[in-house]
C-alpha cells in the first residue's frame, strides 16, 4: 500500500514539474517574441500602441500555439485529447500570460515617454533571469550564472533580431 501511495505522489510530483516545464517555455518564448516586435517598430509607432502590441502579440500567440497543441494532442491521442494535455496548455497559457502582465506594469505605472524603453528592458531582465535561474538550478555560481544569463540574453536578442531579419523589418 506504501509503495503505491509513494508511486503515486511521485507520478503527481512528475505531473507539477512537466507542468512548470509548460509554462516556463512558453514566458521566455512570449518575451522573446515581444521584444521582436517593439524592435520592429518605428519609433514614431510604438510608444502610443504599447499595452495593444504586448497583450495583442501574447494572445495571438498563445492562441496559435493553443489551437497547435490541441490538433497535436488529438491526433497523437487518436482523436481525444487527455486530461494531462488540457492541463499542460492550461500552464502554457499561464505562462503566456505572466509576462504579458509583467510587461503590462510599466505602461501602468510610468509615463508613455518611458514606457517602451521600460517594458523593454523588463523583458531582456526577465529573459536573462531565467538563464540565471536555470544555471543557478544547475548548480552553478553566482558569477556563472550571471554570465550565463547574459549569454541567454544575447540569444534571446539575437533571435528576436533574425526573425525581424527574415520578415523584412
Amino acid at each position: 500500500m506504501a509503495d503505491a501511495a509513494a508511486a503515486e505522489s511521485s507520478g503527481r510530483h512528475e505531473q507539477v514539474v512537466e507542468l512548470r516545464k509548460e509554462a516556463s517555455t512558453m514566458a521566455p518564448y512570449v518575451a522573446i517574441c515581444l521584444l521582436a516586435a517593439f524592435a520592429a517598430l518605428p519609433e514614431t509607432d510604438a510608444h502610443a500602441r504599447v499595452i495593444g502590441i504586448i497583450w495583442g502579440v501574447t494572445i495571438g500567440l498563445a492562441l496559435a500555439h493553443w489551437f497547435a497543441f490541441r490538433v497535436s494532442a488529438r491526433m497523437v491521442g487518436a482523436g481525444s485529447v487527455r486530461p494531462h494535455d488540457v492541463e499542460s496548455a492550461g500552464a502554457q497559457l499561464l505562462g503566456a500570460a505572466g509576462v504579458a502582465l509583467l510587461a503590462s506594469v510599466p505602461v501602468i505605472l510610468f509615463p508613455e515617454s518611458i514606457e517602451l524603453e521600460l517594458v523593454e528592458l523588463l523583458l531582456a531582465a526577465f529573459i536573462a533571469l531565467v538563464g540565471f535561474a536555470v544555471a543557478r538550478g544547475g548548480g552553478a555560481t553566482r558569477a556563472r550564472a550571471m554570465l550565463y544569463g547574459l549569454a541567454v540574453l544575447v540569444v534571446a536578442v539575437a533571435i528576436a533580431l533574425v526573425k525581424n531579419g527574415l520578415a523584412g523589418h
